[in-house]
């Protein structure tokens, strides 16, 4: 199937069922893959309202609205999954890099980075932390 066509279907879903979080988090996700932040967002919004336990969804949130110029918001959902969902890694990984990229703080990057690895060092993210680390030791 299409591009095209899964948007359709999905759209239909959602306004079939306006409760629908999995077709509005497909939706978002399309739109995160075409690089559209602002309809990303929008239906990312959308399915966490209707189900608000998908760290995942709310850090691919977060992630398009860094892509929009907002990290502000960006940094308060990294940290809101954080919060939620300790143990989620990517949003350790995303919000470090915001830190690194947006507001050039090194330091704090390298603490959240850190936190991952002395939290949960199991965790299959801290593979990418550690190269991060390393990157900024370099």
């Amino acid at each position: 199937m299409d591009r095209k066509t899964s948007e359709s279907i999905l759209k239909q879903q959602l306004n079939t069922n306006p409760t629908d979080a999995a077709a509005a988090a497909a939706l978002g996700n399309h739109y995160f893959d075409e690089k559209n932040a602002p309809a990303a967002i929008v239906y990312y919004q959308i399915s966490l309202a209707n189900n608000p336990n998908q760290p995942g969804v709310m850090t691919d949130m977060a992630t398009m609205y860094w892509n929009n110029q907002d990290a502000g918001l960006a940094e308060h959902f990294f940290s809101k999954v954080i919060e939620l969902q300790p143990d989620f890694g990517n949003a350790y990984i995303n919000l470090g890099l915001l830190h690194l990229h947006v507001k050039k703080d090194a330091v704090q990057a390298k603490k959240i980075w850190q936190r991952l690895l002395d939290s949960y060092p199991e965790h299959p993210a801290v593979a990418k932390a550690n190269e991060l680390i390393q990157g900024l030791d370099n």
